[in-house]
């Protein structure tokens, strides 16, 4: 029973120490260097607007997962990258998606792919969410700011 504690102790200590874990610091690049995880996620078209945690949120339109931003994030550059992309998955626009009602089409900062950006803050899915409609991310400190779910009224 304790080596099953300890084991599940280290896996969670190696899980945050991948990406940075820590709320402090001035975050960025510099903590999740090195290049993005295979594989990357697949292409997608605009997220689309369901009830989340009471209220409207943008979710993917493939499986229903909450969609998030990073509030230290911009469309100039994301803090998220290297490991931190293991547990938070970049929302990558189809080669069709256009840019429209507050939602663009950016390149992401660190050269990995393309990104859906809604009002200045790149969209990411949180890996810890395994159903439709969960928001297990929100409010989480990581990457020198806190992941927040993705809502209509963001400006």
């Amino acid at each position: 029973m304790y080596k099953t504690i300890a084991l599940s102790a280290l896996a969670g200590s190696l899980a945050l120490a991948a990406c940075g874990g820590g709320s402090g610091g001035s975050g960025g690049g510099a903590l999740y260097g090195g290049p993005a995880p295979s594989p990357q996620p697949s292409a997608q078209s605009l997220p689309i607007q369901q009830t989340v945690g009471g209220g409207p949120a943008w979710v993917s339109p493939v499986n229903n997962h909450t969609l998030y931003y990073l509030d230290v994030d911009t469309s100039k550059g994301g803090q998220c990258t290297g490991g931190c992309l293991s547990v938070w998955l970049v929302f990558v626009p189809d080669a069709k998606t256009m840019a429209q009602g507050g939602f663009t089409i950016v390149s992401r900062s660190d050269g990995t792919s393309k990104q859906v950006d809604y009002h200045s803050h790149p969209l990411y899915a949180y890996s810890g969410d395994s159903g439709a409609d969960q928001s297990n991310g929100n409010g989480i400190p990581f990457a020198g700011g806190h992941w927040h779910v993705a809502r209509p009224n963001l400006k």
